[in-house]
């Protein structure tokens, strides 16, 4: 079985914006609550467009995990 590859993000825990492992505060909703335990992403370029973040209540460009745990 293959291993799963970790990437260097962690998800602000608020927001679901995902961030690099250095930065301490989120650059969406200012939290420093953060986890390193989510699933999937999204790349919201235009959310006022987009079905996907509508759904996700994503108002804000850029990447996004789907699920945080």
């Amino acid at each position: 079985m293959a291993k799963k590859r970790k990437l260097p993000l962690k998800a602000c825990t608020k927001c679901r914006a995902l961030i690099n492992d250095t930065v301490e505060v989120c650059p969406i909703c200012g939290s420093r609550k953060f986890t390193e335990e989510w699933d999937g992403f999204i790349a919201v370029i235009d959310p006022e467009k987009s079905e996907a973040a509508r759904m996700l209540s994503i108002n804000q460009k850029g990447v996004f995990s789907i699920k945080v745990h």
